[in-house]
């Protein structure tokens, strides 16, 4: 079985017409297996449904499902998507029956990553997506994502193309195999931002279902006042991610890779791909004990292949965490360097002020209360918004 490769200009018989190209509409980083955070080792003989929420609309589209940790092939015996309703339901009409080779089973050998065939489904930002994959057989869980603020829904048998989620009675904070879904674009005028950082970048303590993360809250505004673009912002962040140490250099194997370790495949593998916010740090100082010239050498590895690859790069200050669990006062002094380096760099194409943006006047190493989420680390869905909104949109008009 041939893997399809990003970027490639057909897909299963369908090919691609001249101006058209495919764009990235949403997007999740895939990690390796910890068994403190997954709640499913295996599946088998069950569904999970999974929602997703697209930036970029389309009538016509393609997922990506990724084997990228696993020792054996997955086989999937049906992938259904439908416009999602709510609580697991799904809009009556909607549903579509997805193929890879014009094959129903699909299957993915160890450590590849798969375009499905194009799909007729009328996307958009207003309607998240369910992605429904039935597990026929024993299957480790190895290759997911550890997604707190969305919610999964797991049901024994093949439950795939039902538009009721009455059998879906298991519930998880996390997605198994799918690593994105594209859209088939004219490719006028269209921009896509890479958001990459750690749990911040993720979302990982906005309201469940909500879709508040700050990279959600950014491509809205973006739509608001872009109307004549096409646009997608990817979410590329992973809970505990690291510039230099990967998760399971710390013991924590959910943070996946360090980020200039997946910057090919996370961030450059996107089509049409043209802006990157880099918000990265803070777990180095924290998990990794990094100094900060070791942060800001990771950074400024990071910008050059960026500009190697002809994409802008935008750098986000690290944000107060004062009174968290790893604070101390030597970090706090890290975290401080490496932000006047941020400030007055000429690395990246520019920078976005994100700690004073969420930082408290009167105690500049914590975060002003009304936007902690209660660990004085991450963000409440206030904290997220305010964030988003301290991003100027002037950068993104050209």
């Amino acid at each position: 079985m041939k893997a399809i490769q990003p970027g490639i200009k057909k897909t299963a018989g369908t090919t691609v017409e001249a101006g058209e190209r495919w764009l990235g509409s949403w997007f999740a980083s895939q990690t390796y297996y910890d068994a403190r955070f997954a709640a499913f080792d295996t599946l088998d003989n069950q569904t999970i449904r999974m929602i997703v929420h697209p930036h970029t609309a389309g009538s016509t589209i393609r997922l990506k499902l990724s084997n990228l940790y696993g020792s054996e092939q997955v086989v999937f015996g049906s992938v259904n998507l439908a416009l999602s309703n709510k609580d697991g339901y799904t809009i009556p009409g909607s549903d579509r029956h997805v193929t890879f080779e014009r094959k129903s089973i699909i299957i993915i050998p160890a450590g590849r990553e798969i375009y499905t065939d194009p799909v007729d489904l009328n996307v958009s930002g207003a309607v998240d997506v369910a992605i429904s994959i039935y597990v026929p057989q024993s299957t480790k869980t190895s290759t997911w994502h550890f997604s707190p603020p969305q919610i999964s829904y797991i049901a024994d048998g093949d439950h795939a193309s039902d538009n009721s989620a009455e059998f879906f009675k298991q519930k998880t904070h996390s997605s198994y195999w799918v690593s994105g879904m594209e859209v088939l674009s004219q490719g006028r005028n269209s921009r896509v931002i890479i958001a990459l950082g750690d749990s911040i970048t993720e979302g990982s303590t906005s309201t469940a279902g909500s879709n508040h993360r700050w990279p959600d809250l950014f491509y809205d505004r973006l739509v608001r006042e872009k109307t004549d673009r096409e646009i997608s912002v990817l979410n590329s962040g992973i809970v505990g991610n690291q510039i230099l140490k990967s998760g399971p250099d710390v013991g924590l194997p959910v943070a996946g890779e360090n980020v200039l370790s997946r910057l090919d495949r996370d961030v450059f593998s996107h089509p049409g791909i043209t802006d990157v916010i880099f918000f990265e740090g803070i777990n180095d100082i924290g998990l990794g004990n990094a100094t900060a010239d070791q942060i800001i050498a990771g950074m400024r590895k990071a910008a050059v292949e960026a500009h190697t690859k002809g994409v802008r790069i935008y750098a986000g200050t690290l944000t107060p965490f004062g009174n968290a669990a790893y604070y101390s006062e030597e970090k706090e002094r890290v975290r401080q360097e490496v932000n006047q380096w941020i400030r007055t760099q000429h690395v990246f194409d520019g920078m976005f002020d994100f700690d004073k943006a969420l930082m408290n006047p009167e105690a500049p190493n914590e975060l002003l209360p009304a936007y902690d989420f209660g660990d004085h680390l991450h963000l409440s869905d206030s904290g997220y918004k305010a964030l988003a909104d301290s991003i100027p949109l002037s950068l993104f008009e050209g």
